[in-house]
Formats: structure tokens, sequence, C-alpha cells
């Protein structure tokens, strides 16, 4: 057994180690980028330990993320087939229970995705690794009474069905490889549905959501917020927990074997705005102002990845302690292996 997304992850540090003779080293000073007003109203719905976040700015129709293609050969990706695969990350908790709530769905439009997470733990044996979160969808129309009949019509196939935060939820339960996964399923509104993974996190979103204060996740003052563009259609943050690293495979912070030891490390961003062309970013962030030298000591007898190679990976050393890598996503080969890279990185590594 091994962590394919965390060796994915170690390849990314030794690729962007091994160009790091070509750097050049400018300082940031821009001020962080405010998130739209719905985006920030969304954050401020999450518990505030969420760790990680990964947004789709719409509109798009909501993916088919509960089916996997299976790519028999290397080929070259349309811009649709790409942004896809983007869109896919913020909804990738609606494909649970064989997508059934994607089903009820289809044909859709999302004005905006966001997926919160927290507490990242190993699968018992494979697959991927179970963590508390929610996917936030908000479409664009009116869902009209498509909350009242999913409620309805999936009672028989329902573990329950429940009332949190005076909302009528839908409990579900499914096996994941060894893992027991519970999905909790609520339509706020006419034109939001919640799909998560833990009954704490959804009781905190739905009390959110429903006026209640407090601390926001992910706060504004956030070092890694100078590093995301967030008008962009696609990005995401992680800000690492310490408080969790002796749990999560996918820490820093001294847990079991984790995959870039650093006890200084802050977090990550990751950005892609296909209106700018085909390259997606990765930035890591960390205390540590030798983290690449290091990073290269790590990881450089660990090899790469043969798809790596047409990632045509530039790096630059933003500033001391902050590293961004660029990809170029043209083929379905290259464009799994980053993905496999990215999903590691915000804590959804896969277990092969």
């Amino acid at each position: 057994m091994k962590i394919l997304g965390m060796s994915l992850l170690a390849a990314w540090i030794i690729i962007a180690c091994n160009t790091a003779s070509n750097t050049q080293i400018s300082a940031t000073t821009s001020k962080p980028a405010q998130p739209s007003t719905d985006v920030q109203e969304v954050l401020s719905w999450l518990p505030a330990d969420t760790e990680t976040v990964t947004v789709a700015n719409g509109s798009f129709l909501l993916p088919n993320v509960y089916t996997e293609k299976a790519e028999t050969q290397n080929r070259e990706l349309s811009d649709q087939e790409l942004a896809q695969n983007f869109e896919s990350l913020p909804a990738a908790l609606l494909g649970l229970n064989n997508g059934l709530i994607v089903k009820h769905l289809k044909g859709k439009r999302v004005s905006l995705a966001i997926e919160g997470a927290r507490h990242f733990r190993a699968p018992a044996a494979l697959g991927g690794m179970p963590f508390e979160g929610c996917a936030i969808t908000i479409f664009a129309g009116d869902l009209g009474d498509t909350g009242d009949s999913f409620i309805k019509g999936t009672q028989k196939v329902a573990l329950r069905v429940e009332e949190i935060e005076g909302q009528k939820v839908a409990a579900f339960q499914e096996k994941l490889e060894q893992d027991l996964w519970t999905s909790f399923v609520a339509f706020p509104s006419r034109n939001v549905v919640l799909v998560a993974t833990n009954r704490d996190y959804i009781r905190e979103v739905l009390a959110r959501l429903h006026g209640k204060t407090g601390a926001r996740a992910l706060p504004g003052s956030l070092p890694e917020w100078r590093h995301v563009n967030t008008r962009a259609p696609f990005w995401g943050l992680r800000h690492f927990d310490r408080s969790q690293g002796s749990a999560d495979p996918s820490s820093p912070f001294g847990g079991p074997n984790p995959a870039i030891p650093d006890e200084k490390a802050i977090g990550l961003t990751f950005n892609f705005d296909p209106g700018k062309g085909r390259s997606a970013t990765i930035t890591y962030l960390s205390g540590d102002k030798d983290i690449v030298a290091k990073m290269r000591s790590s990881f450089l007898a660990m090899g790469t990845e043969p798809q790596a190679e047409d990632l045509h990976v530039k790096f630059r050393k933003v500033e001391p302690g902050v590293v961004e890598g660029s990809y170029n996503l043209e083929h379905s080969g290259p464009v799994q292996y980053f993905f496999f890279v990215l999903e590691a990185m915000l804590g959804h590594a896969v277990y092969l």
C-alpha cells in the first residue's frame, strides 16, 4: 500500500527544487485580494477550524462527479474537459451514494461551489482519506420543490431523516473500500444544497447560515490570501492546522510519515484561470526561509513520475519561504497526475 497523492506531492517538490537555479526572487507587497461578496458570505458559514477550502466560481452545469472516466491513452484535453476537472473539486461530495444527489439536480446551472474541510484521516486500507467537511453548492436558479421531493423520494434508501437546526436533513451511509462514510444532505434555501460528511460540521454550517455569528474560517489576516487570486474561476487555500498533526497523514507537523516534514509550515494555495491559458499554480508557504533547499534534500532520492515532464513546470521563489510552481495542463496523463498532487496537498490524498 502507498499514498499515491503523497508520492506525487513529493515529485512536485523535486521538480520545483531542481529548477531553483533559474529562479528570480521578487518580494510580494500586494494587499490580500478580497473574495467576492458571495464567497465571503459562504466562508462565514464554515466552522472556524476549517482547514481547507476549494472554490469554483460559476456559471457551469453541475458536473457528473459520480462517474469516473478511465483514460486508456494520453490525449489532449479540451478546454471544457479541463474546466470540469476543477469544477468537480468542490462538488466531489455530491458524488456520494452513486451520485444520488447529482441525478436529482442534473442539468442545473451552478453559480458558486465551495467545499470546506478539516480533520483529514488515513483510510482503513485503500481509497480516499476520510474527513469532516461540507460541499456548499449555490445554483443560478430556483430549484423549486427539488429539496422536498429529494427528501421524500429517498426515505427508503436513506439511513434516516432528521431535523438539524430546524432543517430537514437526509442521512445516508455507504461503504467505500473499507471505510463507512456517512453523508448529510440538506436544502436550506431554494437555490442552496449542502452535502456534509459529519453531523457536527453541517450543524454549524446550518446554524451560521441561519444567523449564528462567530469567528470566520480562514480569516483575511492569513498570509495565504496574499498568494491566491480569489477572482479566478478556480482557486483553493489550506492553512495547516497544527492541532491535527499527529493524526493527519497529509499534515507536515510530525504525524504518521508526513509527506513534507516541515514544523514551520504555514499553508498553500492554488489558482487556475482558463481565460489566461492552460497553466495552473500551486504556492507553498513556510516560516522556514530555507524550505526550498530542505525539500530538495528530503526528496531528491525519490525520483519523479514520467507524466511530470509534460507538465513543463516553471518555478519561482516569490519571497523567502514562499515557493510557486506553475503547471501546463494539456494532456490527460499529466493532468491526472497534477490533480493527484493537488488533492493530496489539500488533504484529499488517495491510498492505492
